[in-house]
């Protein structure tokens, strides 16, 4: 199992600016994620098989879609040689967590076995 405290992700919405052609990281996901860069310990070898992660979130007083906050955090973990890719994710679990010692923490391991019905 791996663990990550990491800073507050930005919202699905503030990932990318523009469109089309001209669509491109926008100025505050680069910024959330060269800090991602000093939380994280690259494994030798990325995660290259099915996975689970469980994302605790510090909630703040804003009103905060929690569903908004996996894709920044999946894509950076991807950047970072942590998961090879993030099609791999097979199960997320995510909640809010107002006494969490970071703001955000991140869970991951390989996934379970699914259970037949």
């Amino acid at each position: 199992m791996i663990r990550l405290s990491l800073p507050y992700p930005p919202s699905a919405w503030d990932l990318y600016t523009g469109w089309g052609k001209g669509r491109r990281l926008s100025n505050e996901y680069k910024k959330w994620r060269d800090d991602v860069g000093y939380f994280v310990k690259v494994p030798k070898e990325p995660i290259s098989v099915p996975f689970s992660i469980s994302i605790a979130l510090r909630r703040g007083s804003g009103r905060h879609d929690l569903d908004n906050r996996a894709k920044g955090i999946l894509d950076a973990l991807q950047h970072y040689g942590v998961i090879k890719n993030d099609n791999l994710c097979e199960r997320i679990s995510m909640h809010w967590d107002a006494d969490l010692p970071a703001e955000c923490v991140v869970l991951l391991q390989e996934a379970e076995e699914a259970v037949a019905s």
